[in-house]
């Protein structure tokens, strides 16, 4: 992508200060059965029907996820869910202990954890948390548990709710035929274990309505050692749901085996209630989603867009994944809500991201550290318009049935030596103030947030010697890098491309199911393992690839570790004897290490590997797209100049009319923007007539995107030759 030069150090603190780290209450054994009930079931129910609460604080309507403990209905103790940034998200937690079979009914093991979970229903409210924002999951058994009671009405029915009171139900690995120990201990059914059974004890006989809670089913990998038959049978049960007209049913097979799909699965959790609820926090681009980043003239240069959409097709291939640039140059949160139905609609997006605020604060208002009573007014006036139109902007994409995300604007550039004129306080109080609004806005509404200007200002103070950018406005490439690994950061994006783990001596692949403190091979297939005297060969099958060592990578990354957060692509080699050892790919060599390097992984992510050669092409697919779309934005920005004087931009000669009149007005008022606006409408004249041929362009990178996959290479490590 071109590279446009800004200050590297100043963008580097993007990254940092992104997610707030918040203090939780931990409140445990708390009994959810009344008194009453307690007293008529005995010591057994008062020692097991109990919960565990951990609360955030200082937030109120939070979202709460109740997790039930796997064990296989015969053992296990209360945990709260495995959780992917959980002190970053302001998430209630609540672990649920229950009667096991070893002595209780089905009835009762299953009728306690449906206990717990109405209990959580009728309670969170107390605690501050949202009674329509409660989900449920579970492992193993306890997935069993959590499709029983998201699935079958009784259940919550004995408690006076309904299935869909609930705001989504996630079972990780849970068996959704009748469970094998309900059968065999519960039922004392002695027939085959695999045998399987279909009935009210079975999730699966419950896929007969049409009016279930939100739903992920996750299972670990089909070849990873999960247990037989259960990716099968839940892919079946979310299918057959489906094709019954559920469409808020979602099936996906991770990796590991029965329990190490829990990492894999915390990301798609986290994603799952980010996307159902207003949960403060910001979901992964999902598989199809159409995302649109709407702004002014940051966006409409498009370049973190782009790198966005690169991203999202390296790590996630094929995921047909669209992020649109919906920016125009000069723009504000008013013209924002003016164009929606013409401009961002266009783009059906089932998600916006919003950042606007640098034209909103009326910038000439801060020359002056202490403004006169008219600016003061100005000031303020300005920001109640700003904080009135992103509140409006919120209503109406909510209304419409969108998804929202603020981003506060990064920030103008008030510190350092410029030759262009400096409004010495824009930035504080100025945008600093926008800022706010921004980050209060996304409070009350639970939305998630992706700060940029708090983290730039820090560090624009710290570096004076440095410029953010050539006019104070405007990042260049290294700038719009961070830009979006901020998002990303925002996200809690996994760090691991793939990784490789391997014993050189035995030829053994390290995977989830090995219970071992090894270094697990993950996001990657290895087969044809081969010992040789100096080394060993194997086949590298990754399922996802590197982000390219740009220009801008390599020159952010002596400012920010963009590697280490985003880009760990790390072979494990265990056990090689002492000594050096070539790493090739394919017969090309791309580096060398020593045995000891390979033993504390060698991040490959960055070397001149298949894949990065590949992620390399995408980068200029990624490129052309920003052009293609930035093209689309030039159209729409002219545009939208035409639709405000009340002219239909598809009746060229009054549009040029108007234009022709806009232009000298520009140049009567001396405008210092004068001759940047005359190359604008000079370019929007030659790309007018071309709307369907630029679309066209844009839809068809995208799918050239779509069609980068992993290579798959015979990687050997051999010891060099002395």
């Amino acid at each position: 992508m071109n590279i446009r030069s800004t200050s590297l150090a100043v963008m580097a603190l993007l990254v940092v200060g992104a997610a707030q780290a918040y203090e939780f209450r931990l409140e445990k054994n708390i009994p959810y059965h009344s008194a009453e009930t307690l007293a008529r079931e005995g010591d057994y129910a008062k020692a097991r029907c109990l919960v565990d609460l951990k609360i955030p604080l200082g937030v109120t309507n939070f979202a709460t996820v109740v997790n039930i403990h796997g064990g296989g209905l015969v053992k296990g103790n209360k945990h709260m869910a495995s959780w992917q940034g959980v002190e970053d998200d302001p998430i209630a937690h609540v672990g649920v202990n229950y009667r096991l079979l070893t002595n209780a009914t089905p009835e009762q093991c299953v009728g306690d954890a449906a206990a717990a979970v109405a209990w959580t229903l009728d309670h969170i409210a107390e605690y501050g948390g949202d009674p329509k924002k409660v989900f449920l999951t579970g492992i193993s058994g306890g997935g069993y548990l959590t499709a029983m009671i998201g699935m079958a009405p009784k259940w919550l029915a004995a408690h006076n709710h309904k299935i869909t009171d609930l705001a989504g139900i996630i079972p990780l690995t849970g068996q959704v035929t009748k469970h094998f120990n309900v059968r065999k201990v519960g039922f004392k059914d002695d027939e085959p274990t695999y045998s399987p059974k279909i009935d009210e004890w079975a999730p699966l006989y419950w896929t007969k309505g049409k009016d279930y809670p939100p739903s992920l089913f996750l299972t670990g990998g089909r070849h990873d050692n999960e247990m037989p038959c259960r990716v099968e049978e839940n892919e079946f049960l979310v299918i057959s749901l489906n094709k019954c007209g559920v469409k808020n049913a979602r099936f996906i097979e991770t990796e590991g085996s029965h329990g190490g799909s829990v990492r894999p699965s915390q990301f798609h959790m986290r994603d799952f209630i980010m996307s159902t609820a207003d949960a403060d926090g910001v979901a992964r681009f999902g598989a199809g989603e159409r995302v649109a980043f709407l702004g002014d003239s940051i966006t409409h240069g498009g370049r973190y867009v782009g790198y966005l959409q690169l991203f999202q097709s390296l790590r996630h291939p094929g995921c047909g994944t669209r992020i649109f640039n919906v920016g125009i140059s000069g723009d504000s949160a008013r013209g924002g809500n003016q164009r929606l139905d013409w401009d961002l609609y266009s783009y059906k997006p089932d998600r916006v991201f919003i950042m606007f605020g640098m034209n909103d604060v009326g910038r000439g208002n801060y020359a002056d550290a202490e403004p006169d009573a008219k600016k003061a007014a100005a000031r303020k006036a300005s920001l109640d318009v700003y904080a009135e139109n992103e509140r409006k902007l919120v209503e109406t994409l909510q209304a419409a049935g969108k998804k929202v995300v603020l981003m506060t604007s990064t920030p103008y550039d008030q510190y350092t030596t410029n030759k262009t004129a400096n409004l010495a306080y824009c930035n504080e109080p100025g945008l600093a103030n926008a800022a706010q609004v921004v980050r209060d806005l996304a409070t009350a509404r639970h939305l998630g947030l992706v700060d940029m200007h708090a983290p730039l200002t820090q560090i624009m103070k710290g570096n004076l010697d440095v410029q953010f950018c050539g006019d104070r406005v405007h990042p260049g490439a290294e700038g719009h890098l961070l830009m979006a690994a901020q998002v990303l950061k925002a996200m809690q994006t996994d760090p691991i491309v793939a990784q490789v783990g391997i014993n050189a001596k035995t030829g053994r692949v390290y995977v989830r199911a090995n219970n071992e403190k090894k270094p697990e091979t993950q996001n990657a297939i290895i087969s044809t393992v081969s010992k040789r005297p100096d080394g060993l060969a194997f086949t590298y099958a990754p399922k996802q690839m590197p982000f390219p060592k740009l220009p801008e990578y390599v020159a952010d990354e002596r400012y920010m570790p963009l590697t280490d957060l985003f880009n760990n692509e790390k072979f494990y080699v265990l056990d090689l004897p002492a000594g050096e050892y070539d790493l090739a790919f394919d017969g090309v060599k791309v580096g060398t290490f020593s045995s000891e390097a390979f033993s504390n992984g060698v991040n490959v992510a960055l070397l001149n590997t298949p894949n990065q050669q590949r992620a390399q092409e995408a980068a200029k697919l990624a490129a052309d797209l920003v052009t293609a779309q930035g093209n689309l934005r030039t159209v729409a920005y002219q545009d939208f100049t035409i639709r405000r004087g009340k002219v239909n931009p598809l009746d060229v000669k009054a549009a040029d009319a108007y234009l022709d009149k806009w232009l000298a007005d520009q140049e009567a008022r001396k405008s210092p923007h004068f001759a940047y606006y005359k190359s604008v409408i000079a370019k929007y004249r030659t790309l007018r007539g071309r709307r369907a041929e630029l679309k066209t362009t844009a839809d068809e990178l995208f799918a050239r995107l779509d069609t980068v996959r992993p290579a798959v290479s015979r990687v050997t490590v051999l010891r060099v030759q002395k």
